[in-house]
């Protein structure tokens, strides 16, 4: 099915990864720049189902986990019903409270569904949603959206409509370009979390992306 790992952790903390698709293409992303995290490969011939994530989480969970997070090398909500079916599963095996990391354009993705309310229902817990630029062309430039201009209001009103059902967060990656005042001032403005990610790529990929922001 798929040469990468479904699962993969570090220390206490344990993340499950349902596909390698993304929407984006974020200059600043950890897939620019290598095939996973931790040692684990996270790049996936093709997304598991349901069933099939389900059964790695089985495989693999252990008790000493006090940290649980939807992350993987892509954008989760890609593979929705296998993320929801992951969310159950997670509830039968622990209390931990379960975080879902997302670019947060679920409403481009279906139009059709509510997916606040599914991850809700489901029992997630958090969802901590990348906003990464304080305007609509700053994200277009950094994140090359498949969707494009319209991804970032679109993000903005996910976050609304996740804030009454869930734990909310917005996040921004500190890197030039990016004014973390101003997004910070987003999330507030909305009335969710606020938290700054720290660039992981490698030296001298900085100076790439800025001259890119600024051409």
């Amino acid at each position: 099915m798929s040469k990468g790992n479904l699962t993969y952790w570090r220390g206490s903390s344990f993340y499950i990864n349902p596909t390698s698709q993304c929407v984006n293409d974020c200059l600043f992303c950890v897939r620019q720049f290598g095939e996973g995290v931790f040692g684990f490969n996270l790049v996936l011939k093709e997304d598991p189902s349901p069933e099939e994530l389900v059964e790695a989480i089985e495989n693999d969970w252990v008790p000493k986990f006090d940290d649980v997070a939807i992350v993987g090398f892509g954008e989760p909500l890609i593979n929705l019903d296998a993320v929801l079916a992951a969310i159950k599963k997670l509830k039968q095996l622990t209390d931990v409270p379960i975080r879902l990391n997302t670019d947060g354009q679920a409403r481009l993705l279906y139009p059709s569904r509510n997916v606040a309310r599914e991850l809700a229902d489901a029992g997630l817990d958090r969802i901590q949603i990348s906003l990464n630029a304080q305007d609509p062309d700053t994200y277009l430039r950094l994140c090359r959206p498949k969707f494009g201009r319209v991804a970032f209001e679109s993000i903005l009103e996910f976050a609304e409509q996740c804030k009454p059902l869930l734990r909310v967060e917005l996040s921004a990656v500190n890197i030039p370009g990016v004014d973390i005042e101003a997004c910070r001032g987003i999330a507030e403005r909305l009335g969710v979390g606020f938290r700054v990610r720290v660039f992981k790529g490698p030296e001298g990929a900085l100076e790439g992306i800025l001259r890119t922001l600024t051409s």
